[in-house]
């Protein structure tokens, strides 16, 4: 089978997705490329997209959550006659050729943005390919019902239940989990992952992110965690791409022995392992990594959006607790880092979810439906 995936570079989280797709079909011996949507319109046009994006996360979170809230009540923004979608829709040449001259026989969109400019270069060329789009977030992405695809890949049943109130018929809802990387399911010894990362064994771990743009109140939760933390705490903060909050988090921190500051990580496996606790933001994919590790989570509800119905879903599994204030989430951490029994118990309900995550049923229901409808001609 011949595969695309279009993923989009606003955040991680899309392209993360986009990896663990292609490893799942490169395991099975297809041939799989990866490509950003919007570069089928132009470079410039994904790089500004994604540099706006970036900055309404790290500089704007209340506009962000504002924009997302008027995309979920105005089912209009994705519909073909609106500006915003015929702007999508531009791609749609360069993408169906791209489709139609690399003999694709199924494409998988792990944005919305792609399903859009999927369907319009579907309708423009007369694409028999099998597609779907892989939800990323424990919700139904505003728009995604709006789109010719074969396949809706959800997380849970009551994201199932959310696209069939807007009309999705339920033959074409499958559900998958969220697709994270194969490494993730390579568990080291806790101790062992400690030492490798300079942790002394015997102390609890707290790792701290704001997915891959650094977002969040990260400076003010490390002063008030650092004020109250015991000696047998150690605290690391991955900073991904935000270099400001790097340097900013150096000057202040580079005298503590206990703190640990990394900039872009690429074994986040290993420092999941090594961590009793993590503190983030709740993306999709760091969720749902924390979650196959049953890594128990304190969330910051830091930009809203979407990730607010990843907060209320992983509280309400009990795998993760939140709190409206720093002080607030930081007592949190403090207590759950000296409460072994309340981590175990966070740790099974992880477990209890990710029982539901099989990416292979994605590989199942594309290599089906590619194999039935595409004919490709010399």
């Amino acid at each position: 089978m011949n595969v695309l995936i279009l993923s989009c570079n606003n955040g991680g989280g899309h392209n993360a997705v986009a990896q663990a797709l292609q490893e799942i079909f490169d395991a099975h011996g297809d041939t799989c490329c990866i490509r950003d949507c919007l570069s089928f319109i132009s470079d410039n046009v994904s790089n500004a997209v994604a540099r706006s994006h970036n900055f309404m996360y790290r500089h704007a979170p209340e506009a962000f959550a504002d924009s997302y809230r008027r995309s979920e009540q105005n089912p209009d923004f994705f519909r073909e006659h609106h500006s915003a979608r015929r702007f999508i829709d531009l791609g749609k040449y360069q993408l169906g050729r791209f489709i139609r001259d690399g003999h694709y026989e199924a494409v998988l969109c792990t944005h919305v943005f792609a399903a859009m400019m999927l369907t319009a270069a579907k309708k423009k060329y007369s694409l028999a390919i099998a597609s779907g789009i892989v939800e990323t977030d424990y919700t139904c992405t505003p728009g995604a019902s709006d789109n010719d695809v074969d396949f809706h890949f959800v997380p849970t049943d009551a994201v199932q239940i959310q696209l069939m109130d807007q009309g999705v018929l339920p033959e074409h809802i499958l559900v998958s989990g969220i697709p994270v990387r194969k490494s993730l399911y390579e568990r080291l010894n806790k101790e062992a992952a400690k030492r490798r990362l300079g942790v002394a064994p015997d102390h609890k771990h707290l790792l701290m992110m704001g997915g891959s743009m650094g977002c969040g109140p990260i400076p003010q939760l490390l002063e008030e965690l650092t004020s109250a933390a015991g000696y047998d705490v150690e605290i690391s903060v991955i900073c991904g791409n935000n270099g400001n909050l790097y340097w900013e988090l150096f000057d202040e921190y580079r005298f503590f022995d206990r703190i640990h500051l990394y900039g872009f990580v690429q074994d986040i496996s290993l420092m999941m392992d090594s961590a009793d606790l993590l503190l983030t933001k709740p993306g999709g994919i760091s969720t749902t990594e924390a979650a196959v590790k049953r890594l128990p989570m304190v969330l910051v509800n830091a930009v809203a959006g979407c990730e607010a119905y990843n907060l209320s879903f992983f509280v309400g599994s009990g795998g993760a607790v939140s709190a409206e204030t720093e002080h607030g989430l930081a007592e949190s951490c403090l207590r759950l880092l000296h409460d072994d029994k309340g981590r175990t118990a966070m740790a099974q309900a992880l477990e209890r979810i990710i029982l539901g995550n099989n990416r292979e049923v994605i590989y199942s229901a594309m290599k089906l439906l590619s194999e039935r409808n595409c004919v490709w001609t010399a």
